[in-house]
């Protein structure tokens, strides 16, 4: 008899350390594809500075056709892959909280991704202040 309840007991703290764990994991996912989002926006940003500086340049003088041309198109061409896959992220991103019945008024928590309420002030499942 004592063996099951100290069984018991020891599957029960396997679960309460164990779930939080699990829960974390779920909330990684979220918080990468927003790290992902926001390391997209900024080499598009860079992208831009190169193409007006390489802009700048050519009419300064200091490239040749062919290099202004070659140095334009790569930077275009990062650029429109940049964009794509930044489209298709937000777009697979809306899709997972259509499919989780997700309301078109909802709004989420910034830091973790969780749904956050009209009346809330601090996020229900990392406490961080909404903004």
């Amino acid at each position: 008899m004592a063996e099951v309840i100290a069984l018991s007991l020891a599957v029960l703290a396997a679960i309460f350390i164990g779930y939080p764990l699990y829960q974390s994991r779920n909330r990684q996912v979220a918080f990468d594809l927003n790290h992902k989002l926001e390391d997209f926006e900024a080499r598009k940003t860079e992208i831009y500075a190169a193409i007006k500086d390489i802009d700048f340049d050519y009419q300064m003088g200091k490239l040749s056709d062919e290099d202004y041309q070659e140095m334009r198109q790569k930077y275009k061409a990062e650029a429109v892959e940049l964009l794509k896959r930044t489209d298709a992220m937000r777009r697979g991103r809306s899709k997972r909280r259509k499919s989780k019945g997700v309301k078109a008024g909802m709004s989420f928590c910034s830091n973790c991704g969780a749904s956050i309420g009209k009346n809330d002030r601090f996020c229900s499942e990392c406490g961080s202040k909404v903004q």
